[in-house]
């Protein structure tokens, strides 16, 4: 081990070189491109018709299409979502509800949360794949807990992390995750095309903050175009699109501090920036890759399984088939307790009984077994709303923040909003599970489609706008 630390000294100064040759990025946007590259980039987008553009959101438990026009009426608003989910069968693919069927027979022929793996992309970023590889590989538990999570392997493949599964006819398939959101994209593109009964050219794509330039770069150029189908893809910010959906990024939003986060079924993501002239100003951001409502899930599942050993002297711990019964259950039972004080579940199913056997699940005891997971989410907003500054400074820098916007299905629960409005004192929080894809939409409209992407005047003056 010792023989291999100057090793990873030098590959971590060499990564270091690299990102500091690539330049500063605001939004994860490259800065030095050419004021030529910039005009390029909006006439190419704004050339075309508004009928013929839509918004995606893909997310790790739903994805979305988003847009404006119908046979009759142009500017009516339409959202069409299906899960995240893709699966692999020797007739082809399968999508949404279909791939959750077909991975309920066959789970190792499906894919979903996929969306963790996007962005290691090539060159030197390949180097960080292989460092991640080698440390996390010794030292990070969360690739033990990555590898309980998904039913299939991570490979290297053209310089990037990719996905390698088996078929149920035994052929090995090797693909990048950039492949399943394509398919994912295309699904979503046919669907709103049979429903306006055109074809769509373009897509507004949304992508997490904390991608860089060559990330967005190879998520447009191959997810969007190469696999799904459009000829013309943009990429936007999940947290400006969020923003937009309220449209501070209009005059009246100009100077305000605003703070989205983002729980999701898999990923939480907290975000400070700041309106100028439109153009959101990155301020302070954290990620989580493991923290989601499917760890809320998990600790309901583990609640009831303890309980049937308890109660009914029935271990189903090694019972695949009895869990992913309990999950599903577990999972509605969750949802119905975001408007309910408690919920009976029927668990005769999962124990293969021809009775109706009901356990009651309080949201009190919801809230017990997820308070730490809870309040993890909320260490995350703290960190980003301080930014590093004493404690002597709390109520100044909450103060500091004008608007805050909670995205994604798991800030339905009550207790995530109590939790958060509480860490404000009081304050009135938004809370939108679609804000990001309604956001994305509005941004899709030519009126809007200069804040989509920002362009910089070699990195020095700020963004160039070319289009007012």
């Amino acid at each position: 081990m010792a023989a291999a630390r100057p090793v990873l000294y030098h590959l971590g100064v060499l990564l270091f070189l690299a990102m500091a040759a690539s330049g500063a990025a605001a939004f994860g946007l490259p800065r030095g491109v050419s004021p030529a590259y910039c005009a390029n980039e909006f006439l190419q987008y704004q050339g075309i018709s508004q009928n013929e553009k839509a918004a995606i959101h893909l997310g790790n438990t739903k994805s979305c299409i988003a847009g404006y026009g119908g046979r009759l009426d142009p500017y009516t608003a339409y959202q069409l979502c299906i899960p995240s989910w893709v699966a692999f069968t020797h007739n082809g693919t399968l999508v949404g509800e279909a791939a959750i069927n077909h991975a309920a027979v066959s789970p190792g022929t499906a894919v979903s949360g996929f969306k963790r793996l996007l962005g290691i992309r090539q060159r030197m970023d390949y180097l960080i794949c292989q460092i991640q590889l080698f440390v996390r590989r010794i030292y990070n538990e969360m690739v033990k807990r990555e590898a309980k999570l998904v039913p299939y392997q991570f490979t290297e493949q053209l310089g990037r992390c990719g996905i390698q599964m088996e078929t149920e006819e035994g052929h090995v398939m090797n693909f990048l995750p950039e492949r399943v959101a394509g398919i994912l994209i295309a699904e979503l593109k046919k669907m709103a095309e049979a429903r306006l009964g055109r074809e769509i050219e373009s897509a507004l794509v949304t992508v997490p903050g904390h991608l860089n330039g060559a990330q967005r770069s190879s998520f447009r150029r191959e997810a969007a175009r190469l696999h799904g189908g459009f000829g013309v893809a943009k990429v936007v910010d999940e947290q400006i699109a969020a923003a937009a959906a309220y449209r501070l990024y209009e005059k009246r939003g100009d100077g305000k501090v605003v703070l989205v986060f983002h729980l999701g079924g898999r990923t939480s993501h907290a975000t400070k920036f700041r309106f100028k002239d439109g153009t959101g100003r990155l301020l302070e951001e954290r990620h989580d890759a493991y923290l989601g409502g499917d760890d809320f899930t998990d600790r309901v599942v583990d609640y009831f399984v303890e309980l049937i050993k308890e109660k009914h002297h029935r271990d189903i711990r090694g019972d695949e088939g009895a869990l992913k019964k309990l999950r599903a259950h577990c999972e509605r039972t969750k949802k119905l307790l975001s408007d309910r004080e408690g919920v009976l579940m029927n668990i005769g199913p999962v124990l293969g009984e021809g009775a109706d056997i009901y356990e009651e699940l309080t949201r009190a005891k919801f809230e017990e077994l997820n308070r730490d997971l809870m309040e993890r989410a909320l260490e995350i907003v703290d960190t980003v709303v301080m930014g590093g500054a004493p404690t002597s400074q709390t109520q100044s820098r909450k103060d500091a923040i004008d608007e805050v916007i909670l995205v994604g299905g798991s800030v339905r629960i009550p207790m995530v909003g109590q939790l958060l409005e509480d860490y404000f004192n009081g304050r009135g929080l938004i809370r939108d599970e679609d804000a990001v894809i309604r956001g994305a939409a509005l941004l899709s409209r030519p009126e809007s489609a200069r804040y989509v992407d920002e362009c910089y005047n070699g990195g020095v003056s700020g963004p160039l706008w070319l289009a007012k």
